[in-house]
């Protein structure tokens, strides 16, 4: 009876895309809306995986023509920045950060502050 061997080199092109999307957006960022560490990266990545066909490649030669199919298809890059967008805000509203100093844990505290110290109407 022939053993089965485990795939070796089976990738998604889709998650290199997707990573990519998200490191020009946190590049573009300037309102401190998003967190930069890898937490934070890869939960956004993971949600918006989940809203994306995954593009499968077992090669490198396969790889390198997948992810330039990718980047050519312009109606394609249109849906991953969407996905990615809404991803990146959707983990901003509720960050898993491990960094103390994550801006996105700063303005929730800030938020919270303000908030209790909101005057009352009485």
């Amino acid at each position: 009876m022939e053993t089965r061997k485990p795939l070796r080199r089976l990738e998604n092109q889709m998650e290199r895309a997707v990573l990519e999307a998200i490191n020009e957006m946190l590049l573009l960022e300037s309102q401190q809306r998003y967190c930069f560490c890898e937490r934070f990266c890869h939960d956004a990545a993971a949600l918006a995986l989940n809203n994306l066909q995954p593009r499968y490649a077992t090669s490198f030669h396969g790889s390198l023509h997948t992810l330039e199919a990718i980047q050519a298809d312009q109606e394609l890059q249109r849906l991953i920045r969407l996905e990615v967008v809404k991803a990146m805000e959707k983990v901003a509203t509720n960050p898993r950060c491990p960094e103390p100093d994550c801006p996105l844990l700063l303005v929730q505290t800030a938020d919270a502050t303000e908030l209790e110290l909101a005057p009352s109407d009485n």
